[in-house]
């Protein structure tokens, strides 16, 4: 486990992360970073702990669209697959004359 500095809206900290995971985790908080920013800059008055509530909001929002998205695709290739297995099990089936 690796010890990594990070920086989330100029306030530094000490995390643990997975070895190997680091360039991963410093993206991430750099796309992070980048949500803060647009959130700031569309309104000022928010205190920095808003910002982060409101980035997490956003951020889990997405997320849930996306699942939700990848469960109808998920079912929609479920009934696409079933129906080729009933198709090639019915070509398959002989036929009796």
């Amino acid at each position: 486990m690796a010890n990594v500095e990070i920086s989330i809206l100029g306030q530094q900290y000490k995390i643990a992360c997975p070895d190997g995971k680091e360039e991963t985790l410093q993206e991430t908080v750099a796309q992070f970073n980048n949500i803060l920013k647009e959130i700031k800059s569309s309104s000022r008055t928010l205190r920095n702990e808003q910002l982060i509530v409101m980035a997490a909001l956003n951020v889990c929002h997405e997320l849930q669209t996306e699942k939700s998205t990848n469960e109808k695709q998920t079912e929609k290739l479920n009934e696409r697959i079933q129906y080729l297995q009933d198709s090639i099990e019915k070509a398959l089936q002989p036929t009796y004359k």
